[in-house]
């Protein structure tokens, strides 16, 4: 590659990094490609296959150099969220592949892990991929990972994040760590503080859009004539746009799709206290790690 990127937003999953690259990549200093979870540095030079999965990985150089064929600018960047989850080999991938990896910048966004698990679940449910309730899926998510199902599915192993935070800090020189809860509540403080990081100029805010709301479908039928492949008539209209033009559709249709046809659901109480007791150890020791207060995390 002539030039590998510069920044990386590497997790974690259902926190917000969805709404984030893309209002990124609107500033003029800044390139993100089209393409969200690329994967590359998780999965260089493999042939990935989770059990009941289609998911599609960028895997070689070649093919991760194309999306960023044409840019100079000076921010270069990508977004894959398993860069956080397998913290070991994407790192090994990265010092393999790019020659001054550590000043690579890295963005981390946390989220509390109890309601990250819930929110991944409830995408899963979303999209019609989770049958089974949260509390059965929890209990069964060691015996999924025995047999190779999607990552989506470990609900709960992402969100030990302290060993997954600690390795990005010791192995690269800029990391900036922020919390989903900011970008919910101060999204323009948020951004102030990114563009800082980056050192690209300010930008007059505008509203940052949310994607991938999660939820529970009202009207499960409809979801399922809008995504599927086998529609003969959305297929002649996907022949005729540009790969980016496909995406802004998709992007409207979802959202107006799901603004209308989602139903909110809380998680259970008593599961919540299930999950900070096993989360309590890690997030104490996250807390020193990254010097701020995340009590509120342990709340029941």
């Amino acid at each position: 590659m002539n030039r590998w990127p510069n920044f990386l937003i590497v997790g974690t999953a259902r926190a917000g990094t969805t709404s984030l690259h893309e209002f990124l990549g609107g500033h003029p200093d800044i390139y993100m490609p089209l393409q969200k979870e690329p994967c590359f540095f998780t999965f260089y030079n493999e042939q990935p296959s989770f059990k009941d999965s289609k998911h599609r990985y960028t895997t070689t150089v070649e093919s991760y150099s194309e999306l960023f064929d044409g840019h100079q600018e000076k921010i270069m960047g990508e977004s894959s969220t398993p860069y956080l989850y397998f913290h070991q080999k994407s790192i090994e991938h990265i010092k393999q592949l790019v020659a001054d990896y550590r000043k690579v910048k890295i963005l981390i966004v946390l989220r509390d892990p109890a309601e990250r698990a819930y929110s991944q679940y409830m995408h899963n449910r979303r999209d019609l991929l989770e049958t089974a309730t949260f509390e059965t899926a929890i209990a069964e998510e060691k015996k999924r990972m025995a047999e190779n199902w999607h990552f989506d599915f470990f609900y709960v192993d992402k969100g030990y994040y302290y060993e997954q935070v600690k390795s990005y800090l010791d192995n690269f020189d800029n990391v900036k760590i922020v919390f989903y809860d900011t970008l919910e509540k101060n999204p323009d403080k948020l951004l102030s503080e990114i563009y800082e990081f980056l050192d690209v100029p300010q930008q007059g805010q505008k509203e940052m859009v949310k994607r991938n709301q999660s939820g529970e479908m009202k009207v499960k039928w409809f979801k399922q004539i809008i995504t599927t492949r086998k529609n003969p008539i959305l297929n002649f209209f996907r022949k005729l746009m540009s790969r980016e033009t496909k995406k802004k559709l998709r992007n409207w249709v979802k959202d107006k799709l799901l603004r209308y046809n989602l139903k909110k659901t809380e998680m259970n109480p008593e599961t919540r206290k299930q999950l900070i007791e096993l989360y309590k150890n890690d997030i104490i020791k996250l807390q020193s790690l990254v010097n701020k207060d995340l009590s509120d995390w342990m709340r029941i």
